[in-house]
């Protein structure tokens, strides 16, 4: 169990605008103790607790965070209920699992997400599905607008704008991929360029070859489609072989049969 009292006492002590030195002051320990703790490189004796508590008006619990542990420690379990639940393809229980978890947890990215996704997998009539489909999307409306985090907003912006284009509305379909980066601005791109260490440069490109593949094959695919050509598609299996001579990884072995199924 991670406590979180380094977090705790630095919000009690600006909360009464002290310094740390004054802090150690009053309770007559070094500040040095006080720094230590608040960066989380150490906890206070036990002893130490019921003091600090004391002094700034709070319980031993709350001092410690056991209220935000317990709430973790809860919001761990729910996701690890929704995990085995959609690998039993029990969907709409984790849609009901998803509506009371964001009671407590409102607007909770990860929540909003899960709970987007089960809506989706949803089985019911044409009419229903759609239903469901447009409750996802009113769902991921609200992760744009209220979490910060890229690669959240990223990954969300990719998914509406399939929503929306399985919904029926073009217009919105492509307006949300168009906000999405360009295949230049991502992640591995940027990082390939920065990193010093070798060994950190070599992971991430090599990280980087597998999606590269098979965004290689899906461009090449829709050429073909729309050059009603298969020259694009021969080209797919080449570059496989060029690009994982041996590779018999099940990423790999998928990707090459579709491609095998698109040439031939």
């Amino acid at each position: 169990m991670e406590l979180m009292i380094g977090n705790k006492l630095k919000k009690l002590r600006r909360n009464k605008d002290l310094t740390q030195e004054e802090v150690a002051t009053h309770l007559g320990i070094s500040y040095q103790a006080i720094s230590k703790w608040e960066r989380g490189d150490g906890y206070p004796d036990i002893t130490m607790l019921p003091i600090l508590a004391n002094y700034f008006g709070v319980s031993v619990d709350e001092l410690i965070g056991m209220e935000e542990i317990s709430s973790a420690k809860k919001f761990d379990e729910i996701n690890l209920k929704w995990q085995e639940n959609r690998t039993l393809g029990k969907h709409k229980e984790n849609v009901e699992l998803m509506q009371n978890a964001l009671k407590t947890y409102p607007n909770n990215a990860l929540l909003l997400i899960q709970l987007s996704a089960s809506l989706e997998r949803l089985d019911g009539s044409e009419k229903e599905k759609q239903t469901f489909l447009k409750e996802s999307i009113v769902i991921q409306e609200q992760i744009l607008k209220y979490c910060s985090d890229s690669e959240v907003r990223g990954a969300t912006l990719f998914n509406i704008a399939d929503a929306y284009y399985r919904y029926g509305d073009y217009a919105k379909a492509v307006e949300y991929a168009e906000k999405l980066p360009n295949l230049y601005k991502t992640r591995e791109t940027a990082l390939v360029r920065i990193l010093k260490d070798s060994a950190d440069k070599n992971r991430v490109a090599k990280s980087a070859i597998e999606p590269l593949a098979w965004l290689l094959s899906y461009h090449l695919t829709a050429l073909s489609e729309t050059e009603n050509t298969t020259k694009h598609k021969e080209k797919i299996l080449k570059i496989l072989d060029i690009l994982f001579e041996g590779d018999e990884s099940d990423f790999i072995i998928n990707v090459r049969k579709n491609a095998s199924k698109l040439s031939g």
